[in-house]
């Protein structure tokens, strides 16, 4: 049982990572050369359907972090669980309502919604994000490597 909840805690939190890194490395790089409007709605677009996976995702990562702990007693584990907690605090504060405001942007004027800046703040603290899931990752491997 240990070993298959931590195959699967590995398999989520690996894709996890390496999606939210895409989105950083190459998804919003990207998107950054199209125009205001087509970067409005890229943005916006991504963030709606993105904002509807994720906490799925988030929320699957982190039980699962908690059962490699909760059936291996590794401090590594609980480790992974406190900085997927920091994860979570930075994602409900900080970005999450960044992202509402970028998604909502669609149809309001550069003067109304400042996109741009808001995605590039965005994008700051998601690569904080990456740095600390991709801990989080590193934790649980090494903590099942045990």
């Amino acid at each position: 049982m240990e070993q298959t909840v931590q195959i699967v805690a590995v398999l989520i939190m690996g894709t996890l990572v390496g999606v939210e890194f895409g989105v950083a490395a190459f998804t919003n790089p990207i998107v950054e050369r199209l125009p205001d409007q087509g970067y409005r709605q890229a943005r916006a677009t991504g963030a709606r359907i993105l904002g509807t996976v994720m906490p799925f995702w988030y929320l699957a990562a982190a039980a699962l972090l908690v059962g490699v702990w909760w059936l291996g007693r590794s401090p590594l584990a609980i480790a992974a669980v406190a900085v997927m907690g920091v994860v979570i605090v930075l994602t409900l504060t900080t970005l999450v309502p960044i992202n509402n405001r970028v998604s909502a942007s669609v149809g309001a004027g550069p003067e109304e919604v400042p996109v741009r800046e808001l995605a590039h703040r965005w994008d700051r603290l998601h690569w904080l994000r990456v740095a600390l899931l991709a801990v989080a990752f590193a934790l649980l491997v090494i903590a099942g490597a045990r």
